[in-house]
This record gives structure tokens, sequence and C-alpha cells, in this order.
């Protein structure tokens, strides 16, 4: 039997498209991989739950693609011992860290992953504060790689537009934070505004063309 993939999609700040993501690539995955996908919601602001009732009150008769479980950080490790074997994939929509990257409970949360997205919008502020929240990463990655684990972390242009500042965030956090960026970006576009447990973006002409070489990169960087 494969081993059960555990992947974040994780920044420290706000805005920048953790929780669109994470739901973009769970359904791509279940439906065009035939993987059986879990996104743990652990933000406090429950938004991929909250999403999960808007669609089903949409959709009434129809099954979501993905299973979403809100859980608090703190229950996240007895619920992967228990339920865990039970998914191919699962995602952990980690909250951002607000006030410190020490706060416990959510840096933990890295730990119980095996693959870090981190997905960057294309601002020196952004910049910064991804640099730092890298650093936090890389310490996970040091300790797991020390007891036998894998862990993979890459990098990616959110919501990318034709301003210089996306070039220089990319080269910035590739050369000099040390951060490997996917080729494949993701473009500021109304395609990715509204994302769906239901149905995978890829079974559109415009996904396909959108989104596939970013989720194609993503699958075989991370061997899914």
């Amino acid at each position: 039997m494969a081993k059960t993939r555990a992947i974040s999609i994780a920044n420290s700040k706000g805005g920048v498209g953790k929780s669109t993501v994470t739901i973009l690539l769970a359904a791509a995955l279940a439906k065009q991989k035939n993987k059986k996908v879990l996104i743990l919601d652990t933000d406090s602001q429950a938004s991929i739950s909250e999403w999960l009732v808007a669609e089903q009150q949409a959709y009434p008769d129809a099954k979501p693609l993905v299973s979403v479980e809100a859980i608090a950080p703190q229950h996240v490790q007895m619920y992967l011992e228990k339920f865990g074997d039970g998914y191919d994939v699962i995602f952990i929509d980690i909250p951002r860290m607000t006030n410190s990257m020490n706060e416990t409970a959510n840096v933990q949360l890295l730990y119980f992953c095996d693959s870090i997205l981190i997905p960057v919008i294309g601002s020196r502020l952004d910049v910064m504060s991804t640099g730092k929240f890298f650093q936090v990463v890389k310490d996970a990655e040091t300790k797991k790689r020390e007891l036998g684990f894998e862990y993979q972390i890459l990098g990616f242009l959110n919501k990318e537009t034709n301003r210089k500042d996306n070039q220089y965030a990319k080269t910035m956090l590739s050369e000099q934070a040390g951060i490997d960026m996917m080729d494949a970006t993701l473009r500021d576009l109304k395609l990715f505004t509204t994302p769906s447990l239901f149905d995978s973006i890829l079974d559109t002409k415009e996904g396909r063309d959108r989104f596939e070489p970013f989720f194609n990169e993503v699958c075989k960087k991370l061997k899914l």
C-alpha cells in the first residue's frame, strides 16, 4: 500500500492564496489522478469548511470530490494516526502565524507534512516575510531528515502579474533565500477566485490552459 502523502500550502502571510490553491490541487488530484483526498482545515477562520457548506447548499444532490474535516491544530496528530491511512493525500491547511514564527501549535503542523508548497505574491514585503517563514520550514526539514524522513519544500509565484516585482521576488527567493522555486506560476486571474470541491478546474479548457502546467509540475516534483 502506498504511503499517505501529507502536504501543506503554507505561508506566514495572509492573502497569498493558501486555501484557494489547496482546494484547486485537492480537487484536481481527486478527479484527474483518482486519489482519495482529505483537507484538514485547522484555521480558526474555517474558510475551506465554510466553502464546502456553501457549495453543498448550491449542489445538494452532488458529492464533493474531496473530504474536509475542521479540526484544531492540537488534534491533528491524533486524527492522522487514526484515519490517515485511509487517504492517498492529506492537505493540512495551516493558519497563518500572526504573532510569532514560534506559535507552537501551528509550527508543529509543519512536522506532520512531507511536502510544503509556499505561495508568494510578487512584492518586496512578501519576499521579506516569506524568507523568514522559509527558515522555520527549513528547521522542520532539517529535523525530519535527521530522523530519516523525506521532506520537500517548493515555492511558487501566485497571483502573478506583469509587474517587475514578480521577477524580483522569484530571483530573490531562489538565489538569496535558497528556496527551490517552481517554473510554473499562477496568474492573477478571475478563474482562480472561485475554486470548487465538487469540480476540477482541469475539466475546462481555460482551466487546463491556465492550471495544468502548475498541476503537472507539482505532481512531477512531489511524485504524486
